[in-house]
């Protein structure tokens, strides 16, 4: 708090507040301290005064403020009256308390001062005689309502009210003089008479609820209070005080019976309960719902928690239920995903996810009010995981022979087909929804005219596997294909028993083993067949009396049982709805239950008052009292759904391995995790590996994490789209030819097939052609340095040629000694330019020969140091500015003394051509440009004209500035050396603005 809130919190106080410090100062006071201070004392207080100074001027009260101050700094609070006469009329009484401050470490730090006017109770005495006729009046207020004895301080009874003689049966004169401890003697419970007396002579007041026989021996409940009391002079006494509260206790004592029967059912239901207030605050809730919550939950440590405020019933849906009942004021179901659980699989832990049945509905009251909304919470994982996966399963094997990257066709066992997938289809090119339905393979004259018809018999005879490759002229069949072309097909046909129609049927695989790179694989919109199961079994609840063994069912327990409400029930008759063996487990567990106390979680098969037999959760656990098992309290649930699921997906899960088993290619289904659910025999032959199911494939092969395969699996999850590929595993050294197919429930279809041997011979024949290709460059680039460097040559030699002939021409015709002797010195000049000329003419037939240096991974930093520690006394006698940025393409795979010479020749050109009339500076920048590298120089140079010298700008020995250093070649080398390892160099310049080179690096 700051200093301007202090002073605001002290001045609104009504009493007089002063803080000192260790030297008895004033520090702060308030307005009414110090507005009390000039109107009695005449003092004008303000923080910094001393108390010691005050002493001379007021000695009366501040001496006495300086003593029980200085008292407070020693630790010890005091507080005293001070009273100031003739101020105004009676004179003024204060008390003044002082109590010590302490810091964070409990030493003292100052003082606290409360100044507090008690002149108003003088009035004492008057307010006295007002309460003494107030109490009249309760005493007859009580009389009227309340059994009422006054008691003296030995308690004995001094007097009674007319209820307390109706309660006890007795007239006042027999009760006076009674001690009250033959009264208690009488009570039945809870009262213990030395608990009555201990709390008493401690001066508090005694209060408890108790009954007593009356007269008539009828239990009357009171709610006794016995409270100490003083008189003065040393007498005393004690008031009792009883009201009659037997109806209320006899509610409450039923109420309570009710409540413990049907918490006893609600604490055993296999069911969460928990019950909100109408605004969605938590008020009660079973033990089912606190394991369901978990023990850090606010409602399970009962702390205030709101359902409709807790953000994530947002995303799991119970805040939609909660807002239906609340608009609707009915029951809502609804199954959610509550939360995750973490199952334990050996060393690896996994996570869950955990779905419950969530029923919500609302409870009115008397004003047609919500008044409370209760939530039950059934656990269905096994049931929905279940569902889930026989979905999974059937859309699955929909999906997977929709889109086979083979041909798919089934027919019944009198040869007419009862499903085609997309992919045959697409092979014939014919087919419109419902085409196929008249075409009958033994009947059709293209079948026949190929056998078609003689293999599905041999099929459907036999029932054995048959597998051939036929050459169909598809041109001669115009009903049923619209390809004009003949065909080899790989043809499996294969019988398989319908479990559900009980007929034998053929499937046919048909491969295109023509052009099989040309199939196309597609995705169709998969067929959902969702399996509606019906409603959960309802819960109910038994109740076996141990003593009598009396059976009680609640409703639901007759309905599960197919009777009518409140059929009579016994032990006997529960058990006819079991067979013998059933019947034996049943009792059984209630025996152990009886006898031992073992709680019981039995699943039986019981057949109802109907005759349906259905699969039942039965659930029991003992009650106790005083040591004795004397109840047996249970739920029963109809779990007959589970286990029709259970065994329908069994059998799917059979049907779908032995499809796959039969086709010629590795497959396997992959969720987005990784995790691989099933895999042919073809693919476990590839792979190599049976423990992979269950697992996570990138864990099983963890050399696969970041490779081609994995990059490929992650676009198809992304995209949702077939992929096709080829990959190479360096760790098998083989090629795999994959298509992976995404589908609907996010899971992958993978098809592969081993294609090292081919791959090989790819391989092979690609080497010969780049061979091939690499002789014929180099007989092209032969040629050209042929024709380059004859006319070069022609170029560059005939002047000096023609200027050193001219020289001996004149140096013979001169008879002068010293003429003689100059035309010698220029004939040396000449020859001098002829030899440089020369020398770079041979560097440049040498860098268009070099075709095959070796490339090397080069760093552009690494590389532009040493440039500059080479050329370090150019930089700083130019005083050049040299920066540069790798960062999107840091190396290269090129030849280091090419790479070197670039370099140094583009900033040699910068510090050579640098304008005079501004800092130097030259710039280099790297990034990847369409998989290539390009590498920029810009400067800040003289620059050049490039419309008038853009044509001679990398031409030899081709000179722009009249710069004395240069010799036209270095841009000439550079360009030689970029285009004899593929790339290209340009240059943007404009006069007076500088200079930028491109060159673009072509990959290798």
């Amino acid at each position: 708090m700051n200093d301007a809130a202090l002073s605001q919190v002290l001045d609104d106080i009504q009493d007089g507040i002063a803080i000192f410090d260790m030297e008895c100062r004033f520090v702060r006071v308030n307005k009414v301290f110090s507005a009390e201070c000039r109107r009695l004392y005449g003092a004008d207080i303000r923080p910094g005064i001393s108390v010691l100074s005050l002493c001379e001027a007021y000695p009366q009260w501040a001496q006495q403020w300086l003593y029980h101050c200085k008292r407070a700094l020693a630790g010890d609070s005091n507080t005293y009256v001070c009273s100031i006469p003739n101020v105004v009329p009676g004179g003024a009484h204060h008390r003044i308390s002082f109590k010590p401050l302490y810091d964070n470490d409990g030493e003292v730090t100052g003082a606290f001062m409360l100044s507090r006017n008690v002149s108003h109770e003088l009035s004492f005495y008057q307010d006295m005689l007002h309460a003494n006729a107030h109490l009249h009046q309760v005493q007859a207020a009580m009389d009227a309502c309340a059994m009422v004895a006054l008691l003296d301080e030995r308690a004995r009874i001094i007097r009674v009210n007319q209820m307390f003689c109706e309660a006890t049966g007795l007239p006042a004169p027999a009760l006076v003089g009674l001690s009250f401890g033959q009264i208690i003697s009488q009570v039945e419970s809870p009262c213990d008479a030395d608990e009555i007396w201990r709390t008493l002579k401690t001066g508090n007041t005694w209060h408890n609820e108790v009954a007593y026989n009356s007269a008539d021996s009828s239990l009357i409940w009171v709610d006794a209070t016995v409270s100490p009391f003083s008189t003065g002079g040393g007498q005393g006494g004690y008031l009792v005080i009883c009201f009659n509260i037997t109806a209320r206790k006899q509610q409450e004592l039923k109420a309570r019976e009710n409540e413990q029967f049907y918490r006893s059912v609600l604490e055993n239901l296999p069911v969460g309960l928990h019950q909100y207030t109408a605004d969605g605050w938590s008020v009660d809730l079973n033990n089912y719902m606190r394991d369901i919550l978990g023990e850090n939950h606010l409602s399970v440590n009962g702390l205030p928690y709101n359902v409709l405020g807790d953000p994530i019933n947002r995303h799991n849906g119970l805040n939609a239920l909660f807002e239906e009942v609340i608009r609707r004021r009915v029951p809502v179901k609804k199954e959610i995903l509550l939360k995750y659980t973490e199952v334990q699989s050996g060393a690896v832990t996994r996570i869950q996810p955990a779905y419950y049945e969530a029923t919500g509905f609302p409870v009115i009251g008397q004003q047609n009010e919500l008044a409370y909304m209760f939530l039950i919470l059934s656990e269905i994982t096994e049931k929905k995981l279940a569902e889930l996966s026989l979905e999974k399963s059937e859309r699955l094997l929909n999906n997977i022979v929709e889109n086979l990257p083979i041909g798919y066709i089934q027919f019944d066992n009198f040869g007419f087909i009862r499903r085609v997938n997309q992919t045959q289809r697409l092979f014939f090119g014919n087919v419109t929804d419902g085409a196929e339905d008249s075409y009958n393979m033994i009947n059709d004259p293209f079948a026949k005219l190929f056998e078609l018809d003689q293999l599905f018999m041999q099929v459907l005879q036999h029932g054995k596997m048959v597998r051939t490759e036929k050459r169909l002229d598809l041109s001669m069949d115009k009903e049923w294909s619209k390809q004009e072309r003949e065909v080899y097909l790989d043809l499996t046909m294969f019988p398989v028993y319908d479990p559900v129609d009980k007929d034998q049927i053929v499937v046919a695989l048909v491969n295109d083993i023509t052009d099989k790179k040309r199939q196309e694989i597609e995705n169709a919109k998969s067929q959902e067949f969702m399996l509606q199961t019906g409603e959960i079994g309802k819960i109910g609840g038994w109740e076996i009396d141990v003593p009598s063994y009396r059976v009680r069912w609640s409703p639901q327990t007759y309905r599960i049982h197919e009777l009518p409400p409140h059929t009579q029930m016994s032990m006997e008759k529960m058990g006819t709805f079991f067979s013998d063996d059933e019947r034996m487990r049943m009792e059984e567990a209630i025996l152990d239950c009886t006898q031992y106390g073992k709680s019981f979680d039995v699943q039986l098969t019981l057949v109802t008052a109907r005759n349906n037999s259905i699969k039942i959760r039965m659930i029991g656990r003992p009650e106790f009292k005083n040591g004795r098992i004397v109840r047996i309290h249970g739920v029963i649930q109809d779990i007959t759904e589970q286990f029709q699921i259970r065994d329908q997906l069994s059998r799917n899960t059979e049907l779908m391995s032995l499809f796959f088993d039969t086709i010629d290619m590795g497959y396997a289904i992959m969720g987005q995790d990784g995790k691989v659910n099933f895999i042919n025999k073809k693919a476990e032959e590839i792979i190599d590996h049976e423990a992979v199911v269950g697992n996570n494939i990138f864990e099983v092969f963890p050399w696969l994490v970041g490779s081609t395969f994995h990059a490929k699996v992650n676009e198809c999850i992304e995209h949702r789209r077939p992929v096709s590929f080829i990959n190479y595993l360096p760790q098998t050294n083989t090629w795999y030819e994959f298509l992976l197919a995404s589908m609907q429930d996010g899971s992958l279809s993978i098809f592969t097939r081993n294609i090292t041997s081919s791959r090989r011979m790819q391989k092979e024949l690609r080497k010969a052609n780049e061979q091939l290709l690499s002789l014929n460059k180099y007989l092209v680039n032969q040629n050209k340095q042929l024709e380059d460097f004859a006319h070069i040559t022609s170029h560059n030699l005939r002047a000096p040629i023609a200027n050193l002939k001219a020289l001996m021409q004149i140096y013979n015709n001169t008879e002068s000694e010293n003429e003689r002797e100059l035309y010698i010195n220029m004939q040396h000049d000449v020859i001098m330019n002829i030899d440089e000329t020369l020398n770079d003419l041979i560097e440049i037939v040498q860098i268009r020969k070099d075709l095959n240096l070796e490339r090397e991974s080069l760093s552009f930093q690494e590389r532009l140091q040493r440039i500059k520690e080479i050329l370090t006394v150019d930089i700083e006698t130019s005083g050049i500015r040299l920066t540069s940025d790798f960062s999107d393409s840091p190396d290269i795979e090129y030849p280091k003394i090419y790479l070197d010479s670039i370099l140094q020749n583009l900033l040699t050109n910068a510090i050579k051509y640098r304008a005079n009339d501004r800092s130097p500076m030259v710039h280099f920048q790297s990034r990847k440009v369409d998989g290539g590298v390009m590498l920029t120089a810009e400067d800040n140079g003289v620059g050049i004209d490039l419309d008038r010298y853009g044509h001679k700008l990398f031409g030899f020995r081709k000179t722009f500035h009249k710069n004395k250093d240069a010799k036209g070649i270095g841009l000439f080398i550079t360009k030689s050396q970029i285009e004899a390892m593929g790339g290209n160099i340009l240059a943007e310049s404009k006069p007076g603005k500088g200079t930028k080179f491109i060159i673009t690096f072509r990959p290798e």
